[in-house]
């Protein structure tokens, strides 16, 4: 049931229109950085992985997070979980699905990047475990959580969280662009650090969502 689910809802994000705003966000969002950080990118990719890939896939995310308030716009939300379907395997599918797309735009831009500016991307230990653990599970949590709020609010509390949420992500890509022109070095502090932070935020959410009603996310349809 579950592999079913989650090879249904990976094909429909990959035919969803929206992926296209989301690859066309991070395209101008990566232009945009190339002509007004263009002196700090060639020496200072280290800085832009540690930072600025995470931030793309949760930003990717975010952009394709309604997929979790589909059911209920749809009205069909009441009819998937009265069947064998629990939330929970409903809830892990978008998860894994969002962040297998979400984590292939963000790396995908760290390595175009790399080659636009004829730069390597560092294949130290801790730079490959950051890119290949540290960072898709970030991105997870992000969107884990963030799907756990779309179930536990009701339709006008979403628009709202949409709201706050866009435009913390707007001022913390604020912050980290002014960051990027400070050299930073991926050690395994830090890559120990952002995979502990991340791992603890998915199992708490993990834990929410198995704690949470059913009838509490149908009820908040209205």
């Amino acid at each position: 049931m579950l592999r079913h689910l989650l090879w249904k809802e990976f094909t429909e994000i990959l035919r969803d229109k929206s992926i296209v705003s989301s690859v066309s966000s991070v395209s101008l969002l990566m232009v945009t950085l190339g002509l007004t950080t263009l002196k700090y990118l060639s020496t200072h990719l280290e800085t832009f992985i540690l930072y600025m890939t995470p931030s793309i896939g949760v930003l990717v995310g975010f952009s394709l997070s309604y997929r979790f308030t589909r059911e209920k716009i749809d009205g069909t939300i009441e009819t998937l979980l009265s069947t064998p379907l629990t939330l929970k395997e409903l809830w892990l599918s978008k998860v894994v699905g969002l962040t297998v797309l979400s984590y292939v735009i963000s790396l995908a831009s760290t390595l175009t990047l790399g080659l636009v500016k004829n730069v390597p991307v560092p294949m130290d230990v801790n730079t490959v475990i950051y890119l290949v653990v540290s960072v898709p599970v970030s991105i997870a949590s992000s969107i884990g959580l963030l799907g756990y709020l779309h179930y536990l609010l009701g339709m006008k509390q979403v628009q709202a969280l949409n709201y706050i949420v866009f435009f913390t992500l707007f001022i913390t890509l604020y912050f980290i662009v002014k960051e990027l022109s400070v050299k930073a070095v991926i050690t395994h502090v830090s890559v120990t650090h952002t995979l502990t932070m991340a791992l603890a935020i998915l199992g708490i959410t993990y834990y929410l969502v198995s704690r949470l009603s059913e009838e509490r996310v149908i009820t908040s349809i209205n």
